[in-house]
């Protein structure tokens, strides 16, 4: 099998391999963090009636978890430089337990928001640093992997909106200990994991170097990556109330969620398949354009709940193929792809918290014309980065 480069470093010193079991493993990781962030939506009726709250103000649930998203990439990125891949995603699998433990317990508001938090804490360490670890195995099958592993993703998307169906909204309780129990088991299983702390790379003057060239590439992907994270988010988040409001069921609404992260399953799947045939570039801006068209659609009552699993699938491949495209323009810049992370995960306090403005504002129709807005913008910022050419180290004098 060829090698490649790390993102920072020679291969030698920095490639990762994931043994089958461990592979596994880190689908099943995403997949336990599918379902969990696939909950609060179905969820926030159940929210706003058992903490005696108003819908909006119970949607800041899903602002709270991507503000310690935020904050969990600096932990995962500070972690993979020092520690070993494996160790640093048990521990992060061992504060999702400590926070989902925390939220089943609580019986005030304020209490669950801590959990929660802390909760997403875990899932951008874990989200950052499995990216991060999948980017820099070899890079024969590379794309392949990190859709089918992000897959997972949309796995247990789908499995969240089914546990509250089986379980029942108002029990909502014992799926967080539930998802406490998982994580648990789920750290035992990472020995697989052949992941070298960053902090071995040999490239630092040469990468400090290409620092200047790389700027405005970074900046126009945190850009696109934070309204891509908006777009997804404002839309998964909301379609459960949204057809509530319109007169379904919230057995029919957890059932339509469940077709939207399905979509985002499938198409991440077929992704792998897909990038042999098509390139990252067409990938992503072919699967925004489309979606731009099917959210316009979703303001219809009887179109909503057949646009929304299409549009799960036809974004499925914007989050993986980016990646690619961004390592391409920026090779062994494991910083850069940590900074890149770390902000798009504002998306997911931007998305929410635009989409509960509108709400209050112009009422729930207004849910699917903001995620054809945050569509739109991340469409022409992607297609602004086409003007980029890959990167090529600049020269650097030797040490005096």
């Amino acid at each position: 099998m060829p090698h490649t480069p790390s993102l920072n470093g020679d291969a030698s010193s920095t490639e990762v391999t994931f043994r089958p079991l461990a592979f596994s493993n880190a689908t099943a990781t995403f997949v336990l963090f599918g379902a969990t962030s696939s909950l609060f939506g179905p969820l926030l009726i159940s929210f706003s009636r058992r903490f005696d709250l108003s819908l909006p103000s119970a949607g800041t649930v899903l602002s709270v978890f991507f503000v310690g998203a935020l904050l969990g990439v600096p932990l995962g990125w500070l972690g993979v430089k020092r520690y070993r891949g494996n160790v640093v995603l048990s521990a992060m699998m061992i504060l999702m337990a400590v926070g989902a433990f925390g939220a089943s317990l609580s019986s005030h508001w304020i209490s669950f928001l801590v959990g929660v938090f802390v909760i997403g804490l875990s899932f951008g360490g874990v989200d950052f640093s499995l990216n991060t670890l999948l980017m820099r195995t070899a890079i024969a099958h590379r794309a392949h992997r990190l859709s089918l592993a992000n897959a997972g993703y949309g796995v247990g998307s789908v499995v969240g909106p089914v546990l509250i169906i089986l379980v029942r909204p108002h029990n909502f309780p014992l799926l967080f200990a539930g998802l406490a129990s998982t994580a648990v088991f789920l750290s035992l299983f990472n020995r697989g994991i052949s992941a070298p702390p960053l902090h071995l790379a040999s490239r630092r003057r040469e990468l400090a170097a290409m620092k200047s060239q790389r700027r405005p590439i970074l900046v126009t992907f945190i850009a696109a990556y934070i309204l891509y994270v908006a777009a997804e988010t404002s839309s998964a988040g909301w379609i459960a109330p949204q057809l509530h409001r319109l007169g379904y069921s919230q057995s029919v609404a957890s059932v339509v969620t469940a077709g939207f992260w399905a979509g985002l399953a499938i198409g991440r799947v077929v992704g792998g398949p897909l990038s042999k045939r098509l390139s990252d570039k067409i990938l992503v801006l072919a699967g925004l354009g489309l979606a731009i068209a099917l959210s316009a659609t979703a303001v219809s009552t009887t179109v909503a709940p057949y646009a929304y699993p299409i549009l799960g699938l036809v974004v499925a491949s914007v989050y993986p193929m980016g990646l690619i495209w961004y390592t391409v323009l920026c090779p062994h810049d494991s910083d850069g792809l940590a900074l890149l992370i770390f902000f798009m995960m504002a998306g997911g306090v931007i998305g929410p918290g635009v989409e509960s403005f509108a709400v209050s504002q112009w009422g729930i129709r207004a849910v699917p014309l903001v995620v054809a807005g945050f569509a739109t913008l991340d469409l022409a910022v992607f297609a602004s980065a086409l003007r980029f050419r890959p990167l090529r180290p600049l020269a650097v004098r030797p040490a005096d």
